[in-house]
């Protein structure tokens, strides 16, 4: 019998590949969502592992190392640059520096309740960007609680600020005690104002009673100048700062400069020559913390000479400034 149309009859061919179990299909829209989720979320894990949460008030910077040093450990102490605020009566002398103009600015505006119009100033500070200064924002009800002393000094050195004075009753000397703590709590204050009834140690009025003599033993008898005449010499300033030590030791000193000269020109040119001379003298004593109102200056010219000025050697010894204590 004949086969039909349309019907093969063949036989299947024996060795045809079996249909595979898996078939291999593109991958559906989900999975390509997955793919791009997933890194995103790793990266927000490691993200929560590795910042600290607000409210954590741990130490924060960089972290440590193995390094063998340290700023901590290294780091120096506090150091401010030297400061001396002093009063003498009417008159209120600053020495020292400060880094800038503002610096100095803040400690003008505390020293406001002092500056009566009969107070005079001698400034003597410097301006040193350099240099770190004790920060006078707050040191008003200092000055304002030491306003009764007449003798009130404030010096600042290193990392301490010393008072000294000498004070109507313990209350006072206490009170501005007080007021330098709160002002300054982050250095040391020490105290050694004076109260009015205690007697100083004995010790320390015997240098003041021959205080001429030991003058006179610093300077030889005067003060020279180096060759323009003018000018102190390095030897000067190391004699002088001395002598300014010895004055200042003893508060109640007062000090006349009389200022010399050689007789080569004529006194219209010698008497304000000697007298420029006792003023630099006197310039140098006030910038070391001698009350400029414990000094007196004069311009005697070419009188009283102390050697024959026919010589080169003994003009030299007539250019000079004689320091008396009265």
């Amino acid at each position: 019998m004949g086969t039909e149309a349309g019907i093969d009859a063949s036989p299947a061919p024996t060795d045809a590949p079996a249909a595979s179990k898996f078939d291999r299909r593109p991958l559906g829209v989900p999975w390509l969502i997955g793919l791009a989720v997933i890194p995103l979320l790793l990266a927000a894990i490691g993200s929560g592992v590795f910042q600290r949460p607000a409210g954590v008030t741990g130490p924060t910077g960089d972290l440590p190392t193995l390094s063998t040093t340290t700023a901590t450990s290294s780091a120096p102490g506090l150091s401010l640059s030297l400061l001396s605020v002093s009063r003498s009566g009417n008159t209120i002398t600053l020495i020292g520096d400060f880094p800038d103009e503002g610096a100095k600015a803040t400690l003008m505006k505390s020293l406001n309740g002092l500056l009566k119009p009969d107070v005079t100033v001698i400034d003597q500070i410097r301006i040193d960007p350099l240099v770190r200064a004790l920060d006078f924002a707050n040191a008003e009800p200092v000055f304002t609680a030491s306003a009764l002393i007449p003798d009130f000094t404030l010096k600042v050195e290193g990392d301490t600020v010393t008072l000294s004075g000498t004070a109507a009753s313990p209350d006072q000397k206490d009170a501005v005690e007080r007021a330098a703590v709160g002002a300054w709590s982050g250095v040391k204050v020490t105290n050694h104002i004076a109260v009015q009834g205690q007697a100083p140690p004995a010790a320390a009025t015997a240098p003041c009673g021959d205080l001429q003599a030991t003058i006179n033993g610093l300077t030889g008898g005067s003060i020279g100048f180096a060759d323009d005449g003018v000018s102190l010499t390095p030897a000067d300033n190391q004699i002088l700062t001395k002598v300014a030590d010895k004055l200042k030791a003893c508060p109640d000193a007062r000090v006349t400069l009389n200022g010399y000269a050689d007789n080569s020109g004529g006194e219209g040119i010698n008497i304000p020559l000697s007298a420029q001379r006792a003023t630099t003298v006197a310039k140098f004593l006030i910038a070391q913390g001698v009350a400029g109102d414990h000094i007196a200056t004069k311009g005697l010219g070419s009188t009283n000479p102390i050697a024959s000025n026919d010589t080169p050697d003994g003009r030299i010894k007539n250019r000079r400034v004689e320091i008396v204590v009265s």
